[in-house]
């Protein structure tokens, strides 16, 4: 059997008292903001975050705009996704994901850290920042995450040591560390297996102490060396 229905009148009592709740909800200072939290930021200040948010203290958090907010962290170059969370009764905490740089490429005459979707982040700073420079490809190229992708997945201590990584319109990759070593690594099938035999065969050359040319490992299960004044080594 069909429960039992409200009058009219109980139907009105019953919106009126909704009514009232949410004006006590709205206009009581116990909902309103005294804390907002940051998480995530390793680069940006969570007075930046907050400050680009909108948000202000004393709003009440019902009225806040957490959708417009998320909008306006998300057009920061430095950040990838925002995510804005009410903590009742008068916190907002607001979590990012930024975007990380991994190269320099020149954008209109300046360098720009480049995330590995090739987002421009920021201008360089002042100081060597140990981020390589790309050069081959421009913004805007459809190569350019390829080669982003690519530095990536190469050890850290070999981009540590690099100063260019060069991706031309044959596929191929070529490093330069910063001690003038050339790096032929070809394309871009198994980097990783390439990246760590670079790793190997660079200590070995460092302790070798002659000049070397290049290296070249594009077969990726044979290393050459180049040293300078001529001859060269398989390994």
């Amino acid at each position: 059997m069909p429960g039992p229905r409200l009058n009219w009148w109980e139907t009105i009592l019953f919106s009126m008292i909704i009514l009232v709740a949410g004006f006590i909800l709205v206009g009581s200072p116990l909902f309103e903001i005294s804390t907002i939290t940051v998480e995530g930021n390793l680069w940006l200040q969570a007075e930046e975050i907050i400050a680009a948010s909108g948000l202000v203290p004393g709003t009440n958090i019902f009225r806040a705009q957490t959708g417009d907010a998320q909008d306006r962290l998300e057009a920061l170059p430095a950040v990838r996704e925002a995510r804005l969370v009410r903590e009742f009764p008068s916190t907002v905490r607001i979590t990012v994901a930024e975007r990380v740089p991994v190269a320099l490429l020149s954008v209109q005459g300046e360098f720009w850290e480049v995330d590995v979707e090739g987002v421009p982040v920021r201008k360089k700073r002042k100081g060597w920042d140990g981020l390589p420079v790309i050069t081959g490809v421009q913004l805007g190229n459809p190569n350019l995450p390829r080669t982003l992708e690519a530095v990536k997945r190469l050890p850290e201590e070999v981009v540590a040591g690099l100063s260019e990584v060069w991706f031309g319109e044959d596929l191929r990759l070529v490093l330069y560390t910063i001690d003038g070593i050339e790096i032929r690594l070809g394309r871009l099938e198994r980097l990783e297996h390439k990246g760590a035999l670079l790793v190997e065969v660079l200590t070995l050359v460092r302790d070798d102490g002659r000049k070397v040319e290049y290296i070249d490992l594009s077969e990726p299960d044979k290393a050459v060396v180049k040293y300078a004044g001529g001859g060269g080594v398989e390994e």
